[in-house]
């Protein structure tokens, strides 16, 4: 990290290193040596956790610094919750408990902040509640009604939250650096994560992004009379504003509360559980958080999603590879699981142990052998799946992420409200259609007509390289450039190496040297001049030796 960053960002630096401490994480600082960094890391250390803090499990200690650390820290948190690929499952299951709820900000800043991004406030609404309807550590929301007497919800990001983030992502950058140098053998690279979160905060921080993807939504749902999705009054939003159709109906959190009938509560499950396996199999594009707080029941029978900032793609071959994963463990058909397996974490082969991910993922299967479909859960063969990334140290594709969270969450939204609902037995007819559709004669046809057009280009340019390549060799005129592995390292160990060799041989010429000076300048009558440069070269040569070990010291350190 550049010194200037360190000293802008020294303050919170040690609020970090306060939080963590306080909360048993001071090994952590110690082994990747950022205790140095601060100059009142000793005074901070001597504290250490009460007895309380002690007597929690590191997962829970974890989650609760994070709330302490902020709004950044507690979305990180809440990624992480969706990476069974980086994280334990302990780990996972305790970041899913992070809360965000804050004391709101006053409404005079809140108003300052809408001022400036819309005007006079006049001109758009009729009124606006000043007591905001929730609040959150990134943003809040308030009751609004439009000049033209609609009532709106806007959702407000919170004043100066930006500034707080982005300083934050900055130090996560400089720590995750600065950890990925000195623990080599992590599961995962620190340092994609990080970039990973920085790209998902970006969007937290712009509501338009949100706004755009309820559009697209809104557009490529239109057909299905069962889910809604709500109105952007585009007028009032803005990267910092978002105004909503406000939604009335019951939250799915509070469904025991709404006293739903059964039937009800079955209709839910199936229109939500048909929703997103259609958003995720068909669209390609889905809702990322489907969880109970993000779905409202209508009056009118419908299911309506909320908070859409969280939305994630997938193309035809990752769901076909997630059909052929699925559908894989209910036949028990090992080539087809171990094939999808390697297509959905997009992994070289040559990067793993072939026998190693087969017994691993047959271990797996033999769990469900003479286990009827509708006995096997998706969330079951998803954790699995990434349990096995994690276990070879590959990191999961951030959409294959996003795709797992999602299915996960339905699914243990249609448990909660209908005990009996089973998604993978809901989603076989779609999945064995998936399965059937990639060897039907159509698709086949298809793909030879791919190839073909491939071919043919390939045919049409082929004789056009051959030429070239004549060309330069009758010039002599021909290249070669080989990448291979560790050839980077190996130079540098070699020029190392050789400077070192150089080093040696002129501070030992220049002792010889020195002595021979200081020998003669001890059998002439007096002291000369030659007696001082032999004492200098004694001096020069002693600086450079320390210099060279020091060198040695560091290279090894590093």
């Amino acid at each position: 990290m550049s010194m200037l960053q360190f000293v802008r960002h020294a303050g919170r630096y040690r609020e970090m290193l306060s939080v963590l401490v306080t909360f048993g994480f001071r090994e952590f600082f110690e082994d990747a040596k950022l205790d140095l960094l601060l100059d009142r890391s000793r005074r901070i250390f001597s504290r250490g956790p009460s007895e309380e803090v002690q007597r929690m499990g590191r997962p829970k200690r974890l989650r609760l610094a994070l709330e302490e650390l902020g709004p950044t820290f507690i979305k990180l948190g809440q990624v992480l919750s969706t990476r069974p690929d980086i994280l334990p499952p302990e780990y996972v299951e305790e970041f899913k408990h992070l809360q965000d709820n804050v004391p709101a900000v006053d409404w005079a800043d809140i108003k300052q902040q809408l001022i400036e991004d819309l005007g006079d406030l006049d001109d758009f609404f009729d009124s606006i509640d000043e007591e905001p309807m929730a609040a959150a550590s990134m943003a809040q929301a308030h009751r609004a009604v439009l000049k033209d007497g609609g009532p709106i919800v806007l959702k407000v990001l919170r004043p100066g939250i930006s500034r707080v983030v982005v300083n934050d992502l900055e130090i996560l950058g400089d720590v995750a650096q600065w950890v990925a140098k000195h623990h080599t053998n992590l599961p995962f690279d620190p340092v994609s994560v990080v970039d990973e979160f920085q790209q998902a905060m970006s969007y937290e921080l712009d509501l338009m992004h949100e706004a755009r993807n309820i559009e697209t939504f809104r557009r490529r749902l239109e057909d299905d009379p069962n889910t809604y999705f709500p109105e952007v009054h585009w007028s009032v939003t803005r990267n910092r504003v978002l105004g909503l159709e406000e939604i009335k109906g019951t939250q799915l959190s509070h469904w025991k509360d709404a006293n739903l009938s059964e039937e009800e509560r079955s209709k839910i499950v199936e229109i939500g559980a048909g929703s997103i396996l259609r958003q995720v199999l068909d669209i390609g594009f889905f809702h990322a958080d489907p969880h109970p707080g993000n779905m409202f029941w209508l009056a009118d029978q419908r299911l309506c999603f909320i908070d859409c900032g969280m939305a994630g793609r997938v193309d035809s071959e990752t769901v076909n590879e997630l059909a052929n994963l699925l559908y894989g463990v209910s036949s028990s058909n090992i080539d087809k699981v171990y094939e999808a397996f390697i297509a959905l974490g997009n992994v070289r082969e040559e990067t793993i142990s072939p026998r190693a991910v087969r017994r691993d993922l047959q271990d797996f299967m033999d769990q469900f052998t003479g286990v009827s479909f509708e006995k096997i859960q998706i969330s079951a063969v998803l954790q699995a799946f990434s349990d096995g990334l994690r276990k070879h140290q590959i990191q999961c594709p951030g959409d294959i992420v996003l795709m797992i969270k999602a299915l996960a969450t339905i699914e243990g939204v249609g448990e909660d409200l209908d005990p009996n609902f089973d998604l993978l037995t809901f989603a076989r007819p779609h999945l064995e259609s998936l399965v059937k559709r990639q060897y039907s004669r159509e698709a086949i046809w298809a793909r030879l007509k791919n190839s073909s057009t491939r071919y043919i280009k390939l045919a049409e340019s082929l004789p056009g390289r051959v030429s070239t390549i004549l060309e330069r060799f009758s010039r002599n005129d021909i290249r070669v450039s080989l990448d291979v592995e560790g050839i980077e390292r190996l130079n540098r160990t070699v020029h190392h190496s050789s400077r070192q060799i150089s080093y040696t041989l002129l501070i030992s010429a220049m002792i010889l040297a020195s002595s021979v000076l200081v020998l003669a300048d001890s059998r002439s009558e007096g002291h000369s001049i030659l007696g001082w440069i032999g004492f200098i070269g004694f001096l020069f040569s002693f600086l450079m030796a320390a210099f060279v070990l020091l060198e040695n010291f560091l290279r090894k350190k590093d």
